[in-house]
């Protein structure tokens, strides 16, 4: 889904790991992410992968339009959580 005139509100430092189902290494940061909606001012955060937060070349303070996947996932662990990410345009 692509949405226009989002602003970057802030960008956290980056999180690194391993995973525990397939054993690869990733590395992500999360970004808070303002908009107007119908009821005013709104946020939320999104995840968004290391190296596609390289190449769009974004900072906080900019308003920006980005691509964003939406999905739940369920863990091995049985946790389920919603995951909104900021993907690469040149993936869609």
């Amino acid at each position: 889904m692509v949405l226009s005139g989002i602003k970057i509100i802030r960008v956290s430092d980056t999180k690194c790991g391993t995973s525990e189902t397939t054993g690869r290494s990733w590395a992500s940061k999360s970004v808070l992410l303002g908009f107007e909606d119908e009821t005013g001012e709104s946020y939320v955060y999104v995840q968004v992968d290391e190296d596609v937060w390289k190449k769009l070349g974004f900072e906080a303070g900019q308003v920006v339009t980005l691509n964003l996947r939406f999905r739940t996932r369920k863990f091995a662990s049985g946790f389920i959580a919603n995951d909104i990410r900021i993907i690469n345009p040149e993936n869609i």
